[in-house]
């Protein structure tokens, strides 16, 4: 495994890196990012490159990105201007590699609310993304780490796909799954109708993983499965073994962040609780009261919490840093340091990031706790994160620390942390590389 390196691009080819290269910088400097979203209708399909959720301290500021490696003109940026009126929003974006002649673009869209932003110029990039107001960067360097976990996300779809597209039931499965949490429950208009849709999904599918592993080893694709006993469950979770069942966690815990993420809009909405199931008209706010009341108790129990908490503005944020930047995981001898870093990406108090970590148990109860230690190490690791992710977050330490391209240099005080980290690492490298 030795030698093996991912590499990016310095500048990002058009299509799937462009975009990734763009959302990074909004990942980066502190945003909240969901990618290529779709809503199909029988007629036609509306598809959205990037959408950005600004937690800021005073209000939330959404944005629609756009992105075009070339041969785009005024028809394109009318387009983005149409779906910001149907989502209802006052800001877009639409990021461009070349003028093609139309340098007065931006002065002509500034007025309906969409910035026309050129990179000419890759070297400049995050400094002119800073210039035009966008956001800033504590780290540079972690833009290319999430252009990393981006291509992670980006393969675990296509190896879905691809074992849909071959007859495997769970696949399938956990195809619409993804559909679901990505696309659907996206187009809500409320946070209540979003929660609904969510939860609906996770009953449908509430051991996905599990159930596709029992596929694998040559049973039926239950995703309702009553039993704990799978070799490849197993192997996926402590080897990071199945790209498949490494998908299938992912989806899983994306759904638990959308639902994380509703429920931080929804306390953002109603500051007071929830709407009373009455109201003047009758219709309107009878619908969301009796919608948020049909939410499971759980859901409840962890909106009293979430309420409680002063910056819980900013835990859907953290907790996507932490998920897919961080891999889910803390050391535990360095916990002081690391949430100090947290501290720093997500705008959260060093002292509340222990209570953020608490945000799945208190909305997702299990039996014992989700986070773990799995021996003589100091990973202190979230259960269900794919290896593949926590090698994305071992990297992250590796550059956070300075270590160079191995993980020895680092001082620890269990005896496997080394080995767990490198493991780590090579898992994500030779998925990357596969």
């Amino acid at each position: 495994m030795a030698g093996k390196v991912v590499t990016l691009q310095e500048i990002p080819k058009a299509g799937d890196e462009l975009e990734d290269y763009i959302a990074a910088l909004f990942q980066a400097s502190g945003h909240f990012v969901e990618k290529q979203i779709v809503e199909s209708d029988p007629a036609d399909v509306l598809e959205l490159d990037i959408f950005t959720t600004d937690y800021g301290p005073e209000e939330t500021v959404q944005r629609l990105i756009e992105v075009k490696g070339g041969n785009w003109g005024y028809t394109d940026l009318f387009k983005v201007v149409g779906w910001m009126k149907y989502l209802e929003l006052q800001r877009g974006a639409f990021f461009v590699t070349k003028w093609d002649d139309r340098e007065t673009a931006p002065g002509r869209m500034e007025p309906l609310g969409l910035d026309v932003v050129c990179f000419e110029d890759f070297t400049t990039a995050p400094q002119h993304f800073e210039n035009k107001g966008f956001g800033s960067f504590v780290e540079p360097k972690l833009i290319d780490l999430w252009r990393h976990s981006y291509g992670v996300e980006r393969k675990f779809f296509k190896t879905i796909l691809a074992r849909a597209k071959a007859g495997a039931q769970g696949a399938r499965s956990a195809k619409t799954y993804y559909r679901q949490i990505n696309n659907g429950t996206f187009f809500a208009r409320t946070p209540e109708e979003s929660l609904a849709m969510l939860y609906e999904a996770y009953r449908e599918h509430p051991k996905l993983t599990l159930g596709y592993a029992l596929e694998l080893d040559g049973g039926t694709f239950d995703p309702h499965t009553p039993t704990i006993q799978s070799s490849s469950y197993q192997a996926a979770l402590r080897e990071g073994e199945y790209p498949e069942l490494q998908a299938c966690m992912y989806f899983e815990q994306r759904a638990r962040l959308a639902i994380l993420k509703a429920a931080v809009d929804y306390a953002l909405a109603n500051p007071d609780g929830p709407p009373e199931p009455v109201s003047e008209d009758g219709k309107w706010f009878f619908f969301r009261g009796l919608m948020y009341h049909t939410l499971p108790a759980s859901f409840q129990i962890g909106m009293d919490w979430l309420r409680e908490q002063p910056n819980f503005r900013r835990y859907a944020t953290f907790w996507q840093q932490f998920l897919w930047g961080w891999g889910g995981f803390y050391l535990e001898d360095r916990k002081d340091e690391e949430f100090e870093w947290m501290s720093t990406y997500s705008g959260i108090p060093a002292d509340e990031i222990p209570t953020a970590l608490e945000a799945f148990d208190r909305f997702f109860p299990i039996a014992g706790d989700w986070f773990v230690t799995p021996g003589w190490t100091d990973v202190r690791m979230l259960k269900m994160v794919p290896m593949v992710f926590q090698g994305v977050g071992a990297h992250h330490r590796r550059v956070q620390y300075g270590l160079g391209k191995s993980v020895s240099a680092l001082q620890v005080s269990a005896p496997y942390t080394h080995s767990d980290l490198a493991r780590r690492i090579n898992c994500a490298v030779n998925f990357l590389l596969s």
